[in-house]
């Protein structure tokens, strides 16, 4: 049976970069400005927002899972030469939970240095969403990339290969950093998430383009 035609890829990637943005803008959202009716002098207002350091510590760290996961989709989509239903279907649960990032910030910055284990809840949610969203992001990817289905026939299979045994450290990461909340506490798994998202943004991995031949003209 002969496959179906691909869909030409610049209808699914501007979808996808506005349910980006969305998610990025809607964090700040959560971020209170102190009610001016409470705050009787420059000291209180100060003491106010020092009150709200949670959220900013809420809103960082979600921008940082949002800009990781951005910066990915956007290099695997300049090796793809277009999408196919099922492509798009994987992509759409993909952009499902991106678009519900905002809810599990919102659920980590109100519960940030609770006690009776509160914390530790709000953390292993906001870790088990990062898990969630890997596992997703690495079926959509190999989907594209099984024998060349979706992707550019200038992509080298080893750098393929490669790309993808560095995304399977994002699962194995957050399993870690959820059984920290949970049998160490959540302040260390808080800061191992924040670190690991700092490694994954700053870690540039060479593309998987095939070399041209020798003699071949550029």
């Amino acid at each position: 049976m002969k496959a179906n035609p691909l869909m030409a890829l610049s209808g699914w990637e501007a979808f996808t970069h506005g349910v980006f943005a969305i998610a990025v803008t809607l964090l700040v959202l959560d971020i209170r400005v102190p009610d001016s009716a409470t705050i009787d002098s420059g000291s209180a207002l100060i003491g106010a927002l020092g009150d709200e350091l949670p959220r900013y510590v809420a809103y960082v760290i979600g921008f940082l899972f949002v800009g990781t996961y951005w910066l990915a989709t956007h290099r695997i989509m300049g090796w793809m030469r277009g999408v196919d239903h099922w492509g798009v279907v994987l992509g759409l649960l993909y952009l499902m939970v991106i678009s519900a990032v905002p809810f599990v910030t919102a659920l980590l910055a109100e519960y940030i240095g609770l006690d009776d284990g509160r914390d530790q809840v709000g953390i292993v949610v906001f870790v088990s969403w990062q898990l969630i969203l890997s596992m997703l992001a690495i079926a959509t990817f190999r989907y594209a990339a099984r024998g060349g289905r979706l992707l550019k026939p200038t992509i080298n299979e080893d750098g393929l290969q490669t790309y993808l045994r560095f995304a399977w450290l994002g699962p194995a990461v957050w399993i870690i950093a959820i059984l920290t909340a949970i049998f160490v506490g959540a302040a260390v798994a808080l800061v191992l998430t924040a670190i690991v998202l700092v490694i994954f943004l700053v870690v540039e991995l060479p593309a998987p383009v095939a070399e041209p031949e020798a003699g071949s003209s550029s």
